[in-house]
């Protein structure tokens, strides 16, 4: 990672450099890809020290800045808004490669909700399973449970079965 720190209206210390360069280090563990560079430039202007940074991904950008009365609050500062930005660009990259990888394969019900001790390897997790709607129509009636989620194999869409208020049999799917 290219580090450039820029210090303007005053002049930062070794030991100081040394602090900054260790934070920006740190914030490598947060990032999704690796990071390509990073430019720091903290100001002294009445007093007050404002550190802005600048953090470059492979086709992405953060900005982040803090302030304080000493250099090194206002770097912590913008350090801490930079891995907030990072993790929160983390948990969208990688909740995209579970659905990507998934699909919508994988869904996570209770403890002894609706599968109960059928699957004894993981009560957590069921496979849904890819139905024509009157496939899912005979296995809703033949099963005990209150309604039946499954993906619609005609358009891939999830969907459910379940007895409407009048007592016969309805159905609904994601996106309608």
């Amino acid at each position: 990672m290219q580090m450039e720190i820029i210090d303007r209206h005053f002049t930062l210390g070794d030991e100081q450099r040394e602090m900054i360069e260790a934070a920006l280090q740190k914030l490598e563990k947060f990032s999704p890809r690796p990071v390509q560079s990073v430019r720091v430039t903290v100001t002294r202007d009445a007093g007050i020290f404002e550190a802005e940074g600048l953090l470059f991904l492979k086709n992405r950008e953060f900005r982040a800045g803090g302030e304080a009365r000493e250099p090194e609050l206002a770097v912590a500062d913008m350090v801490e808004n930079l891995r907030t930005q990072l993790t929160k660009f983390k948990g969208k990259i990688s909740a995209r490669q579970k659905s990507a990888e998934a699909g919508l394969g994988r869904v996570m019900v209770e403890e002894g909700g609706l599968l109960g001790d059928e699957q004894e390897e993981n009560p957590r997790t069921f496979v849904l399973r890819d139905m024509s709607l009157e496939e899912a129509r005979e296995a809703f009636q033949a099963a005990d449970d209150p309604f039946l989620v499954f993906r619609n194999a005609a358009n891939g869409r999830v969907a459910v079965v379940y007895r409407g208020a009048d007592g016969s049999l309805a159905h609904m799917e994601a996106g309608q």
